[in-house]
């Protein structure tokens, strides 16, 4: 277990609702969509329902074009649906209480340095948007932790060595939601990869190879961060245990202190933030146990022994480490966000680049003459396209210029 060690924590999915408040910026009023951003939507969704696909707006994000989808979202709760590569905005009538919802996409939340500054940018944009102090309550939240050096995980068996309890335990308080011991499982090929538990309850729990993830999701950067904690190859593969909780458990989660409530429920985003932590050791357990010395934790990874009681079998070595995950803050390292950004414009032009080249070899084949021969190089065929593009674009009535414009909006392209 000495080589056991976590290599990231932190938040990978958050979604809040947002409400307009009264004149006090605590109550959440239910107020209809002001008419002419209504109108100017509809205007945009019809755009996006013509053509197909999704349309530029007027309003940006950090620096990004908000793109309008040509559909709504929830069977019809949400209208509108406006995306960029840092977040989804879900907009309603205002006929029930909140008036949207904002999806911060993963590799946002990654990219920021820290949670508040993403949730503080997120702020801004909707104050603006919906021109009011809005509320921003927490619908869901994902927390995980990476693991590198976990050998045997893959062998671990998930219903002898996993317990679930769901009764409060000393200073930590779970409510009784019923564990039935659903299990999923991730796999690629016939390799398992990893698993699930209680997937869709108001708590789940998800293991998986996370070093396989990234190879087929293009998130290589995750390794920048990795190695920012002090990962490296010879480590091995690293697993992401990831805890899901939704708006269910969030509004019913307590914690007591002597038979004292000291908090009921988890609603402000910026309550949020100071409560990971509790919210990780609510799941997965906190290192020792509770302060009556019992065991606790939503789910916990266990060696068996001969004691009839499985609540008692104490907790794996591994996961003792998974449990102190979060004593540590998540803070990113100094400009991470640029080192995705560089990920992701490397990871796109080696595409582009290969798709060219694809392409400019299929058009020399079909060109023949000198262009078919053995000897031909890329340069020459790409000279017949500099002077048969612009051709082609004057046919089409196409500016090239303009089109890079389109793409750049389209595509979510920033500078580095």
């Amino acid at each position: 277990m000495a080589a056991l060690k976590v290599v990231n924590r932190g938040v990978d999915t958050l979604v809040v609702n947002v409400y307009h408040t009264d004149e006090t910026g605590l109550s959440r009023q239910k107020r209809e969509l002001e008419e002419t951003l209504h109108a100017q939507l509809e205007e945009y969704k019809r755009a996006a329902q013509a053509v197909g696909e999704a349309v530029a707006t007027s309003f940006v994000f950090n620096g990004l074009v908000m793109l309008m989808q040509p559909n709504g979202a929830l069977h019809g709760q949400f209208p509108w649906m406006l995306k960029t590569k840092d977040i989804t905005l879900y907009i309603s009538t205002g006929s029930w209480n909140g008036i949207g919802a904002v999806r911060f996409n993963s590799d946002f939340l990654w990219s920021s340095e820290g949670l508040v500054n993403a949730v503080i940018q997120v702020q801004e944009f909707v104050n603006a948007f919906f021109a009011d102090d809005m509320s921003l309550q927490v619908s869901a939240v994902d927390l995980c932790a990476d693991i590198a050096g976990w050998e045997g995980i893959g062998k671990l068996n998930k219903i002898r060595d996993f317990v679930s309890r769901s009764r409060k335990r000393s200073l930590y308080a779970v409510p009784d939601w019923s564990y039935d011991a659903e299990l999923g499982e991730h796999a690629y090929g016939l390799q398992e990869t990893g698993f699930v538990f209680s997937r869709g309850g108001p708590v789940s729990l998800s293991i998986y190879d996370k070093s396989r993830e990234i190879k087929k999701s293009n998130k290589s950067w995750f390794l920048d961060l990795w190695r920012a904690y002090g990962w490296d190859e010879q480590d091995g593969d690293v697993w992401r245990v990831e805890l899901r909780y939704k708006r269910e458990a969030l509004h019913e989660l307590q914690q007591e202190v002597e038979g004292q409530e000291v908090f009921h429920g988890i609603e402000d985003v910026y309550v949020l933030m100071d409560k990971f932590a509790l919210l990780w050791a609510y799941g997965i357990g906190q290192v020792g146990g509770g302060a009556d010395g019992l065991l606790d934790g939503w789910i916990r990874c266990v060696v068996p022994s001969t004691d009839k009681t499985r609540s008692r079998w104490p907790t794996h070595p591994a996961w003792s480490v998974v449990q102190a995950a979060f004593t540590d803050s998540d803070e990113r390292p100094a400009d991470f966000g640029k080192v995705v950004r560089k990920r992701h414009r490397d990871h796109n032009i080696d595409r582009m680049v290969e798709a060219i080249v694809g392409y400019a070899s299929s058009l020399a084949a079909h060109l023949g003459g000198e262009y078919g021969k053995s000897t031909v190089d890329l340069s020459l065929v790409l000279h017949w396209l500099a002077q048969a593009g612009p051709e082609y674009l004057e046919r089409v009535e196409r500016d090239f210029g303009q089109e890079v414009q389109r793409k750049r909006v389209l595509f979510q392209v920033r500078d580095l």
